[in-house]
């Protein structure tokens, strides 16, 4: 049903109170602008309160814009691949149960500490670095900030599982 309204003083769709349709959303849009805290708060307390419901709308609208979603992560990925690397050691040593966490920020924190030269070769890193574990966690090395460092990665492929004694050995540093 379409009306005059007066205060748009154009013709326009009813909602089902009679109310013009435009001039409400514009009502709306005013009142949640000028009441974004309390609407926060709100929501804050509700999912709070509903943990599961929150995961199942989650996992629902998921499921439903998968091709979304995907792409939204791998942006994610793509802009920050140095928390990527700390968050595939921190899965692959989940997996193995070996314990520790890596910190966040970590690669800067030793790419500052190695002066941005690998400790095997005292070339420059470049972009192409790894964070590789010192003593390898199949050797039974923990996923710790201090057993960690950054290689290139040629140098972290010839490495492989090592131990940095054996490796350094067979490079003719250590006698």
């Amino acid at each position: 049903m379409t009306r005059f309204c007066p205060k748009c003083q154009i013709e326009t769709e009813r909602n089902k109170k009679g109310d013009c349709k435009p001039c409400g959303k514009a009502y709306k849009a005013t009142w949640n602008a000028a009441n974004r805290s309390r609407l926060n708060a709100k929501s804050a307390a509700w999912k709070a309160a509903n943990p599961e419901k929150v995961r199942a709308s989650k996992a629902g609208y998921q499921v439903a814009n998968r091709e979304k979603v995907n792409a939204q992560i791998n942006a994610w990925r793509k802009a920050n691949p140095k928390a990527m690397l700390i968050i595939c050691q921190n899965y692959r040593s989940r997996k193995r149960a070996n314990g520790g966490t890596l910190s966040k920020g970590l690669a800067e924190k030793l790419f500052k500490l190695q002066k941005g030269k690998c400790p095997c070769c005292h070339q420059p890193l470049g972009d192409n670095y790894h964070l590789d574990h010192i003593v390898p966690t199949a050797l039974g090395g923990s996923n710790t900030d201090d057993n960690m460092q950054l290689l290139r990665a040629t140098c972290n492929h010839q490495k492989h599982a090592k131990h940095p004694i054996d490796f350094m050995q067979s490079r003719g540093f250590l006698l």
